[in-house]
C-alpha cells in the first residue's frame, strides 16, 4: 500500500510545502523507495530536464507541427491534389478527432502535470532534513523551482482551463484526487508567488556556501545566474499580466504598475534567453525537437501572410528599405532563388499554384503535389541553416516578447505604463528579433556532412550574410515612418500580435495561439488560418482522468471540449 501512495504523490506533486512535516512524511512514503537518495541538487535539474518543460521533445513537437502550424496558419504544403485538403469542406481538418491532435492533448497534460513536479515532494523531504543554515541556503533552488512551477502552470491554464493546482502535490496531506482551481484563481496565485519571488530575488547574491557553489553547476538553464532568474520571474508576471488584459484589466494594471514602479529588471537584452541547448548531439535525432522538424518538414512551406504582409517582400523588384531582412534566414529560397509563401489550403491556394506556375511541366506538378520539398522546392521553406543549427537554445521566452508586451501595455494601460514609449520597445522588438535570427543562422557550422548532419539537402543561399547595420537601420525606420507611426492604438496592438506572430512562428505556437485567442474579442482571429481547420479554443483534458480523478472531474466535465473559451478570453 505504501508503495502505490508513494506512486500517487509523485504522479501528483507540484507544490513545494512547507517543512514542518517531515516525520509524518518519512513515516508514509521514505522508506518503500530509494528514489530520495539522490542528491537536493540532482533532483533540481532533474525537473529542469523534464521533457517538454524547457526543451522540446520529439513526439510532443511532432504532433506540434503537424497540428498547431495548420490551426496557426504557420505552414502548410500544397493540396490541390485529387482528394487533398483543398477540396475540404470548410471545418474539415479537426484537431479533435485527428490522431496527432489526441496524442498532443495528453501529453503536454503529462508533461507539465506529472513528469515536470514528480521531484518536489522528494525534494521537500530532503528539505525538512536539513540544518536551518542549509536550508537557508538552498533558498535560491526554491526560488527557481518556483519560477519553473509559474512557468509550467501558466503554460498548462492557458491550454487547458482549469487545473489542479492548490491541492496538486497534496497526496502526503491526503489530498490523493486534487480539485481543478478556476483559471482565475491560477493566474492570481502564479502572479503572487511571482511577485514573493521577485522581492527574494531582488539584490540576492551567492556566498561561498557548497549549496550555492553547487547551485553554478546544477542550474542547467540560467548556470546559476540569478540576476537572469530574476528577469525570467518579472517577465513572467509580464506576460500573463497582458495575457489578462481584456478580462480583467484591473488585475493587469495592478501587476504592471508594481513592476514600472519597482524598476523591475526584465529579458530585454540580447543575451536575455530563456531556454535550452540540446547537449547530446549523438541521439539528436532521436530524442529532440529536430528530429520532428525533419519529419513534419513537408507541412514548414512559408507562410504567404507572412511573406507578403508581415515581411513586406513582393517579389525581387521589392526596395530594400521595404523588406525585413529576417525574411532571407527565417525562410530559404525555392529552386528557383525566389521567396514565395504558399496561401492556407483552399481555392485561394488553388490558383495561386496555377498563377505561379502557369506551364507545364511545373504546374502540373505542383498541383498534383508531385515534388521533395528538401530538394526541389517550389515555395520557400522554414530556413534549414537556422532551425536545425543544433547549437540554439529552445526559446521558451525571449527578450523580443518582453519588448512587445511592454509595447502593447503602454498602449492599453497609458495611466501605469505611459513612461514606456510604445516606438522605441516596437523598433528595439523588431531589431532584437533581426539580431537573433542571424546569429542562429550565420553562426550554425552544421552542414549535411557533419555530425549530427542537417538533414537531405541545403538550398543554396540558405546561409545569407547579415546586412549592415545602415541597411537594417534603413528598413526600421522606413517600418516606423511609413508603417507604424500613422496607425491607431487598435491596429498598433495588432501589428504587435503580428510581430509576435513573426518572431515566434514554429518555434513558439503555444504563445501565439494564446495571444490570437485572447484578442479574438476584440479583433476577430487574426492569425492566417485556413477554413478547412477547424478552430480550437482548448484542449480537452486526457482520456483517463474522469476515471482517476472522477469527483473532482465533474466540476470541469461540461466544458471538457475544444470549443468553450477560457476565462482570460472574456468570452
Amino acid at each position: 500500500m505504501k508503495n502505490k501512495i508513494f506512486l500517487i504523490l509523485l504522479s501528483a506533486g507540484l507544490t513545494l510545502s512547507n517543512v514542518s512535516c517531515q516525520k509524518e512524511l518519512e513515516d508514509k512514503f521514505y522508506q518503500p523507495n530509494k528514489l530520495t537518495d539522490a542528491s537536493f541538487e540532482t533532483l533540481f535539474t532533474g525537473m529542469f530536464q523534464t521533457w517538454g518543460l524547457y526543451a522540446p521533445v520529439y513526439g510532443d513537437e511532432y504532433h506540434n507541427l503537424r497540428n498547431m502550424n495548420r490551426l496557426l496558419g504557420l505552414g502548410y504544403y500544397a493540396g490541390a491534389y485529387s482528394g487533398g485538403p483543398n477540396a475540404f469542406a470548410d471545418n474539415e481538418f479537426k484537431l479533435a478527432t485527428n490522431w496527432s491532435g489526441a496524442t498532443l492533448r495528453n501529453a503536454l497534460y503529462n508533461r507539465m502535470l506529472v513528469d515536470a513536479g514528480k521531484n518536489l515532494p522528494i525534494m521537500n523531504l530532503k528539505l525538512a532534513g536539513m540544518t536551518a543554515a542549509d536550508q537557508k541556503n538552498y533558498e535560491i533552488y526554491m526560488h527557481c523551482v518556483n519560477i519553473t512551477k509559474a512557468f509550467m502552470f501558466q503554460r498548462l491554464t492557458d491550454v487547458y482551463d482549469d487545473v489542479p493546482y492548490s491541492e496538486a502535490g497534496g497526496a502526503y496531506e491526503g489530498k490523493f484526487w486534487p480539485k481543478y482551481d478556476k483559471q482565475k484563481d491560477i493566474y492570481y496565485g502564479v502572479l503572487d508567488m511571482l511577485k514573493d519571488v521577485s522581492g527574494k530575488l531582488k539584490g540576492y547574491t551567492l556566498n561561498n556556501s557548497q549549496a550555492h557553489n553547487n547551485f553554478k553547476q546544477f542550474d542547467i538553464l540560467n548556470n546559476g545566474d540569478v540576476k537572469k532568474w530574476e528577469k525570467f520571474c518579472n517577465s513572467l508576471r509580464l506576460r500573463m499580466a497582458m495575457r489578462i488584459s481584456v478580462v480583467d484589466p484591473t488585475k493587469a494594471q495592478e501587476v504592471i504598475a508594481d513592476l514600472m514602479s519597482q524598476s523591475a529588471p526584465l529579458l530585454t537584452e540580447n543575451d536575455d534567453i530563456i531556454g535550452m541547448e540540446w547537449k547530446n548531439k549523438a541521439n539528436i535525432f532521436e530524442m529532440s525537437s529536430f528530429r520532428s522538424f525533419n519529419e513534419v518538414f513537408f507541412n514548414q512551406n512559408a507562410p504567404y501572410f507572412m511573406v507578403k504582409d508581415i515581411f513586406g517582400y513582393n517579389g525581387p523588384a521589392t526596395p530594400v528599405s521595404d523588406v525585413d531582412p529576417r525574411l532571407y534566414v527565417i525562410f530559404q529560397p525555392n529552386k528557383y532563388g525566389k521567396y514565395i509563401g504558399l496561401k492556407p489550403w483552399g481555392p485561394e491556394q488553388t490558383q495561386q499554384l496555377k498563377d505561379e506556375y502557369p506551364t507545364n511541366p511545373d504546374q502540373s506538378t505542383v498541383l498534383n503535389y508531385d515534388y521533395d520539398e528538401n530538394t526541389d522546392p517550389y515555395f520557400s521553406m522554414y530556413n534549414k541553416m537556422t532551425y536545425f543549427n543544433f547549437n540554439m537554445k529552445f526559446p521558451v521566452f525571449t527578450n523580443t516578447e518582453t519588448h512587445l508586451l511592454l509595447a502593447e501595455a503602454a498602449l492599453r494601460f497609458p495611466g501605469v505604463a505611459g513612461a514606456v514609449d510604445v516606438t522605441t520597445q516596437y523598433r528595439t522588438a523588431i531589431s532584437q528579433s533581426i539580431d537573433w535570427y542571424y546569429q542562429l543562422n550565420n553562426t550554425n557550422s552544421y552542414s549535411t556532412s557533419s555530425s549530427p548532419s542537417i538533414p537531405n539537402n541545403v538550398m543554396p543561399n540558405s546561409v545569407y550574410p547579415k546586412p549592415d547595420a545602415s541597411v537594417i537601420n534603413a528598413f526600421l525606420n522606413n517600418r516606423i515612418a511609413n508603417y507604424f507611426a500613422s496607425k491607431g492604438k487598435d491596429d498598433k496592438i495588432k501589428e504587435i500580435f503580428y510581430q509576435k506572430f513573426a518572431h515566434l512562428n514554429i518555434l513558439g505556437q503555444y504563445e501565439i495561439w494564446s495571444d490570437a485567442r485572447r484578442l479574438k474579442k476584440e479583433y476577430g482571429l487574426l492569425v492566417p488560418k485556413s477554413t478547412k481547420v477547424e478552430w480550437v479554443e482548448r484542449f480537452m483534458y486526457p482520456e483517463n482522468e474522469p476515471s482517476i480523478n472522477p469527483t473532482a472531474f465533474d466540476a470541469v466535465k461540461s466544458k471538457n471540449d475544444y470549443y468553450t473559451p477560457v476565462w482570460w478570453t472574456g468570452r
